[in-house]
Formats: structure tokens, C-alpha cells, sequence
């Protein structure tokens, strides 16, 4: 939360829950490691998760800058990165868009689609260190420049010259994305209580034939398949089983 924000606002939180999320990952990884080690040399092991860890790992690079280098971190207004510039969001005549200029090419050619060529051969903003020496005054005059068209224009603009740049959306914006959609990122499933329920698609995509769509089963809806295929459970043992108690309160069949 120290990292994000305005660098004049308070602490802030991800809008998403991120850490939760990112161990469900890393759970998953250590399982299908620990199932490839056990299927290798014919022995289990415990998997050890924890959310703090994750949190922790997700400091990536600033964690290693502070702990090789002492270099303490600071928040950069507008979303900027913390030393490239130009990367950012910028206020346009209608919104907001992201420019990224990663690369001295895409440097080049922002200049370029700026109408302000020019502009990149001024020693102030040559090469990154100076565009870093010289933030300020460098954004605030990006800053005017995109103001002065819509998101519309400047990323058909700026596409067209191989600039990175993308529009922040909302989320309704983002599920109505023409990717989103090339992407197939939206599932439909039929649930027996909720109906037609929208959600969307796992990012995981493996094999020649993307897996098929279905709903989470309901408690030990799929327990029985499971428990007699992978450990040999016959219906007398799934029976006694179910009558003790152990599957928990079972929902009727949809």
C-alpha cells in the first residue's frame, strides 16, 4: 500500500484482491511440482503456502534495488513508472490513456507522433537519464499535448506509430474490449440455482483444444468419480462414508 497512490494521498490498496489471487497460482504451481517430482521419483511431500510469502514476492524488482542497492522506493504521481520517462497515465480531452516509452525507439517515435520531432533531439530529453533529470518539465509538456485530443484519436495515433499505449477503462469498457472477445474471455454456464451465470474464462490455456465450460460442482457433487477412480473406493465405502458425516451436508442432485 506504501507504493501505491498519489505520492501527496494516503497508503491505498490494490482494487483487487492480488495477493489472495496470486496464491492461488503459486498453490497451484507447487502442486503440479510436487505431483511431477512424486510421479518422478515415486514420493509425495508437502506443499507449503503461504500469503504472506506471496505478498512478499511480489515486491519483484523494488525488493531487490532496496536490498542490493539501499534504493528506497517512492510513489510516482499519475501511475508513472519509477524511472522511466515517459510511462504513465495521461489525461486526455475525455479520459485517460497509459503511453509507455520503455525503449529509446518508442521514444523516437512518440516525438514523431507528436508532431514535435524535434523534441527528441533536445539534450534535456535524450536518452533516459535525462528524460529522468528533467520529469517535470518533460511531462507537463506531454501533458498539454494529449490533453488537446481525445483518447480516440491518440491511440489510433500513436498505434499506428508503434507507440505502446492502451485506454484505462472502466470495467465495463474492459469486458466489452474487442480482445476481450478475440479472446473468448467470457464463459457462460448454466447453474442450476443462479441461472445463466457470466463470468470469465480461465487464463490458463494449455493443449491443442481449449478445455470445455462448465460450472464449480456443488459439494461432493463430482466426490464419488474422484474417490473411486484415484483411490479405489467401492460404493459400500462411499456409502459409509456419506452416512458418517465425512462429505459434510450433501445437496439433492440439480
Amino acid at each position: 500500500m506504501s507504493l501505491t497512490g498519489d505520492p501527496d494521498g494516503p497508503p491505498t490498496k490494490s482494487g483487487l484482491s492480488l495477493v489472495d489471487y496470486c496464491g492461488g497460482f503459486v498453490g497451484a504451481l507447487a502442486v503440479l511440482a510436487g505431483v511431477h517430482a512424486a510421479r518422478r521419483d515415486g514420493a509425495g511431500m508437502d506443499c507449503d503456502l503461504a500469503l504472506f510469502d506471496t505478498a512478499m514476492s511480489l515486491l519483484s524488482y523494488v525488493g531487490t534495488w532496496y536490498l542490493t542497492a539501499g534504493v528506497e522506493p517512492r510513489r510516482v504521481p499519475l501511475s508513472g513508472h519509477p524511472s522511466l520517462v515517459p510511462f504513465q497515465n495521461f489525461r486526455t480531452a475525455d479520459g485517460w490513456i497509459v503511453v509507455a516509452c520503455p525503449k529509446e525507439k518508442f521514444w523516437q517515435r512518440l516525438c514523431v507522433a507528436l508532431d514535435q520531432p524535434l523534441l527528441a533531439d533536445e539534450p534535456r530529453f535524450a536518452d533516459f537519464a535525462a528524460r529522468s533529470a528533467h520529469a517535470a518539465e518533460l511531462l507537463d509538456r506531454l501533458a498539454r499535448a494529449f490533453a488537446a485530443r481525445t483518447s480516440a484519436e491518440w491511440l489510433e495515433r500513436l498505434g499506428k506509430a508503434g507507440v505502446p499505449c492502451a485506454p484505462v477503462h472502466s470495467v465495463a469498457e474492459a469486458l466489452a474490449d474487442p480482445q476481450t472477445a478475440a479472446r473468448e474471455l467470457v464463459l457462460e454456464t448454466a447453474h442450476p440455482r443462479f441461472g445463466t451465470v457470466r463470468q470469465l474464462r480461465s487464463p490458463v490455456r494449455v493443449g491443442p483444444e481449449p478445455p470445455p465450460g462448465r460450472r464449480a460442482p456443488r459439494r461432493h457433487e463430482d466426490g464419488d468419480a474422484l474417490l473411486a477412480a484415484l483411490l479405489g473406493y467401492d460404493r459400500d465405502r462411499l456409502a459409509a462414508l456419506a452416512a458418517s458425516g465425512a462429505f459434510g451436508t450433501v445437496p439433492p442432485p440439480a
